[in-house]
């Protein structure tokens, strides 16, 4: 292995060299320049050095290097747009695997002059800026390498109209946006790897059409919607990792078939239905499918994986038994299948698969006892039986396993002395809390695991004598004891207490002084609301909630009042407190002084707020005196629907408009519900029209958005924006309320799954793509 300053002067004379390779040497210094003298020099690898410096402007002169390899060095500046001139240049690798590098700035758009360029490579660095619009002239790429760089703004279409592509690594990144909707249909992608950037959208169909792509990998982004069934049918997948996203709908039963794939990593969606029967991916190593909302049963059909190793199917909706065809995987090491609603007693062949280290069931419904050929997992370091009904004795073998470093056998209904075997002596005694019927190791006296003794059977009935006695007399006494207490209690439910959530200089009474017919601002299903003008020259709103206060519903109200009234956000109307008492609920919150934004973009001045009950709208918007926006009512959605169907209904009544299409057929809400109403209010603000009530019976601001563009003749998102945009947007960029347009859309999806999350929502208006300077204001 070579070290020190390159000699550059040593090929001066080599003028027929044409591949120079010093791969992985520990060569220093600035990159040689000599090499340009070589005119027949056609490969030049200097990778995998500790070259420093920039890259010389001069390696423009290169005439005939096709291959050009400075990755794994220790570079800074930025990258030359003279490289541009190279003529013939096929393969130029910046990028670096091992080392920090440091090239800066921007990718030059000449490099789009690069005809001939196969792979491109810059890995691993600083670089910033988009992606240049030019390089869709590379039509001969096959390899773009840009992963763990500063990159941002949307992946260009044409990345998908490429027709050589093969390699795509942008991942790391602050990419934003959908992936080209044609990414794959040339039919020559073989690996995608997107993971770790800002990308939303759904998944394109045509990845693998042309049954080439072997590695997808798409985690943590934001993609939402059904994986492609086409998917399913790609038998040239070997591994496929899709974790962390918000993708919904049934996994593709192909996906259980493909004959290469190895790893599948699914975990951390929201995939609902149940796994096939049939599972014949052979090759499968990798299962991870944890934290979604799959349910049925488990398929006896992953005993035939014979080569799976990690099996995570925790914190999902499976019920059923534990297939006992799963421990005759010799291959197994890691299974989880904590969080599900799993019954039945523990597979005593669960022992069988020798290779387990890692075994959590917890959080399930098992029973049974726990199998006593346990001590033959020699290899298992982890054993988590937790929150089941597991009964008997615990094995003392399990404290003779030399490999077990932590268990947990808490909440169960385990019996008996507890074992001070091996490891079962030093354990911390919170592993086995919640078992009642265990005893400490040295406890004196302790029932059998196995059942009650003819004694116990005895106490036992005594017991039953004497309560029976206790509860007899405690019903003699009950009536005149509830009697005494009514009236106790009559006198002290009128009794008003304030509950501050931080400093205020104003009493319980200052507050019931404001309930007054002259004060009220607004009316809606959930209350009434009043302004308050404190001594102290402070004004509150104060809401008067509908509905009698309860025994059953205070605890509840109560602890989430406390609860909210902590959230300090700056853009949530802040809960100063809550005045109570047997009867009634008044809320205390900061006014905002120029009322909603349903009455700002309608021009109304002075009108009473509409502060229904859990809606996401413009009049739930408020505007303080700097006219910076705050969402009311937050946090209590969950007690408006506590009082009764008749009250609900009245609401939403008075919300009609922004009320999601599938509420008409399911009467059920989520948060995909709220992110159609959110689109609803992006429509105000972009047309200045109410929800309702100007476009004729039966027609909300949805419908006529849609309606207004089937008119179009050319109905592109800039002339649909001009047909229905507000008038008194004059002057602000066409792009900006195009974006704010196509995003607001993209709210008001007729099926829920198509809409986005609020999380990509917030992430699409906060990285708006850059505005064209051609495109003028209107």
């Amino acid at each position: 292995m070579f070290n020190g300053t390159f000699p550059g002067e040593i090929v001066v004379n080599l003028s027929e060299l044409e591949v120079f390779d010093v791969y992985n040497n520990n060569f220093s210094g600035e990159l040689p320049v000599q090499f340009v003298k070589l005119k027949k020099l056609r490969f030049l690898k200097l990778a995998g050095n500790y070259f420093s410096g920039e890259i010389p402007e001069i390696y423009s002169e290169f005439e005939s290097v096709r291959h050009l390899a400075l990755q794994g060095n220790s570079l800074t500046g930025k990258i030359p747009s003279s490289l541009a001139r190279i003529p013939n240049l096929q393969e130029l690798y910046l990028g670096l695997f091992l080392q920090v590098n440091n090239l800066t700035g921007e990718i030059p758009a000449e490099l789009s002059g690069l005809v001939s360029l196969m792979s491109l490579d810059l890995s691993i660095n600083y670089l910033s800026g988009e992606i240049p619009a030019k390089f869709a002239e590379l039509k001969n790429l096959t390899l773009l390498n840009l992963f763990q760089n500063k990159f941002q703004g949307p992946l260009p279409g044409f990345i998908g109209d490429l027709p050589n592509l093969e390699v795509l690594q942008i991942w790391n990144n602050n990419f934003t946006l959908e992936l080209p909707e044609n990414l794959g249909r040339s039919g020559r992608l073989m690996l995608l790897d997107v993971s770790n950037n800002h990308l939303t959208g759904t998944i394109p169909k045509d990845l693998c059409k042309g049954g080439r792509l072997k590695t997808l990998i798409l985690m943590d982004n934001y993609f939402y919607g059904p994986l492609p069934g086409q998917l399913g049918e790609c038998k040239s997948l070997t591994r496929i990792r899709i974790k962390k996203n918000f993708l919904n709908g049934t996994i593709p039963a192909g996906f259980f078939r493909l004959p290469s794939l190895d790893m599948l990593e699914l975990n951390d969606n929201y995939f609902t239905g149940e796994l096939p029967e049939e599972i014949s991916a052979s090759m499968l190593g990798n299962i991870a499918l944890s934290n979604n909302w799959i349910m049925g049963k488990i398929p006896k059909a992953i005993g035939n994986l014979t080569n799976l190793q990690i099996l995570s199917l925790d914190v999902n909706k499976l019920y059923g038994d534990i297939p006992s065809e799963i421990f005759s995987l010799k291959k197994l090491s890691m299974l989880n299948f904590s969080g599900n609603s799993l019954t039945g007693e523990i597979p005593a062949s669960f022992a069988n698969s020798s290779h387990l280290t890692f075994i959590d069931l917890s959080r399930n419904n098992l029973h049974g006892v726990i199998p006593r050929n346990i001590s033959r997992l020699q290899n298992l370091n982890v054993l988590n039986l937790s929150r089941n009904q597991i009964e008997g004795a615990i094995p003392g073998e399990i404290g003779l396993m030399k490999s077990l470093t932590i268990l947990d056998l808490s909440y169960n209904d385990l019996s008996g002395r507890r074992p001070i075997t091996g490891l079962l002596k030093d354990l911390d005694a919170r592993f086995f809390t919640g078992n009642p019927k265990l005893c400490p190791p040295h406890s004196t006296f302790c029932a059998s695991a196995s059942g009650p003794s003819q004694s116990s059977h005895r106490r036992h009935s005594s017991h039953i004598v004497i309560i029976t006695i206790l509860l007899i007399t405690v019903l003699l006494l009950l009536p005149g004891t509830w009697i005494i207490c009514r009236k106790r209690w009559v006198g002290k439910s009128k009794a008003w207490k304030l509950t501050a959530f931080q400093k205020l200089e104003f009493r319980a009474e200052d507050v019931l002084e404001c309930l007054k017919e002259e004060n009220i601002i607004g009316k809606g299903g959930a209350g009434i609301v009043y302004r308050g003008s404190m001594p102290n020259g402070i004004d509150v709103a104060i809401k008067r909630l509908t509905g009698r206060a309860n025994s059953q519903t205070d605890h509840g109200f109560m602890a989430e009042i406390q609860t909210l009234g902590r959230i300090r956000h700056r853009n949530i109307v802040r809960l100063l407190g809550y005045v109570s008492n047997k009867d009634t609920n008044l809320l205390l919150y900061e006014y905002m002084s120029h009322g909603s934004l349903g009455d700002m973009l309608r021009g109304s001045k002075g009108a009473h707020l509409q502060w229904e009950s859990r809606d996401v709208k413009s009049n739930n918007i408020l505007l303080d005196a700097d006219y910076e926006a705050h969402v009311a009512d937050f946090g209590l959605a969950k007690f408006w629907h506590d009082a009764g169907a008749s009250e609900c209904m009245s609401s939403i009544a008075g919300s009609y408009g922004y009320i999601a299409p599938e509420y008409a057929y399911t009467l059920k809400v989520d948060q995909k519900s709220d992110v159609y109403s959110f689109g609803v209010v992006l429509l105000e603000l972009i047309t200045g029209r109410k929800p309702v009530g100007e476009f004729g019976d039966g027609v909300d601001i949805v419908m006529w958005v849609r309606k207004t563009a089937s008119e179009l003749l050319q109905p592109t998102d800039a002339a649909l924006v001009l047909a229905v945009v507000d008038s008194r947007l004059t002057g602000y960029p066409l792009t900006g309320v195009v974006n704010l347009f196509k995003i607001a859309m993209l709210c008001v999806e007729d099926e829920s799954s198509a809409r986005p999350t609020m999380r990509e929502v917030v992430h699409m208006l906060t990285n708006p793509p850059q505005s064209t300077p051609n495109i003028v204001s209107f």
